[in-house]
């Protein structure tokens, strides 16, 4: 049996290239499992624990968005500040069920981390009054940390499956700073440049040293 690195794969071949990828296959031991292509994953045991769980948290937030939407209609001290008690609930939502709980690749998590994130402190600026501290300072600094996590991340797995996906975000991120500077929209212009020059420097090197990776996936993914 031959295993392929990049597919997760064992292949029963004498062939020294995977038939799905064409990387290196490598040798491994042959074991009671050697038979079975894809590894069957557990049956939770717990599902009617967590099912009532998730009813429990879902009559919660209706409560919580309920009475703040209600207040906010009612008082109207700050204009729409309920949605910020709404977004944070749906966070809460992405934390648990998509982040903590999930079997999801990384870079699912770290997409639906940064979307609500950005959309919650977005919110956040609306209801301050419309001031651009959000596309000045804090839109900027998420995005230069993800891509240097995704940039580090595309180093330390090579060979994984979502590493075309870690390059199309990067370049993502990228242009939103950007079309920022084009269009004038900050007032504070460092952290979007910044955000322009390690957006471009990770590209690079993703293309420099993960070519032949980006390249094959690609072709997976889009039938080239």
């Amino acid at each position: 049996m031959k295993k392929c690195e990049h597919c997760n794969v064992t292949v029963n071949t004498q062939n020294s290239t995977c038939p799905l990828c064409f990387q290196e296959l490598t040798n491994i031991e042959n074991s009671k499992d050697g038979n079975d292509m894809f590894k069957t994953r557990e049956i939770k045991k717990d599902l009617k624990h967590k099912s009532l769980l998730y009813k429990i948290f879902i009559f919660i937030s209706i409560i919580a968005t309920t009475v703040c939407v209600l207040t906010n209609l009612m008082t109207q001290i700050l204009p729409l500040w309920s949605l910020i008690v709404v977004i944070g609930i749906v966070y809460c939502w992405v934390l648990i069920r998509h982040t903590i709980l999930s079997e999801r690749s990384i870079f699912e998590k770290l997409f639906l981390q940064v979307g609500v994130i950005l959309a919650l402190l977005f919110a956040c600026e609306w209801v301050s009054n419309g001031s651009k501290w959000m596309v000045d300072y804090v839109a900027p600094s998420i995005s230069i940390a993800v891509i240097l996590v995704l940039f580090i991340l595309s180093q330390a797995l090579k060979y994984h499956k979502g590493l075309l996906a870690f390059f199309i975000m990067t370049c993502l991120l990228t242009l939103i700073s950007g079309f920022i500077l084009i269009f004038k929209a900050s007032t504070f212009n460092l952290l979007n440049i910044i955000t322009v020059v390690i957006g471009a420097i990770s590209i690079l090197g993703m293309i420099i040293f993960n070519w032949n990776v980006l390249k094959t996936e690609f072709s997976k993914k889009f039938h080239v």
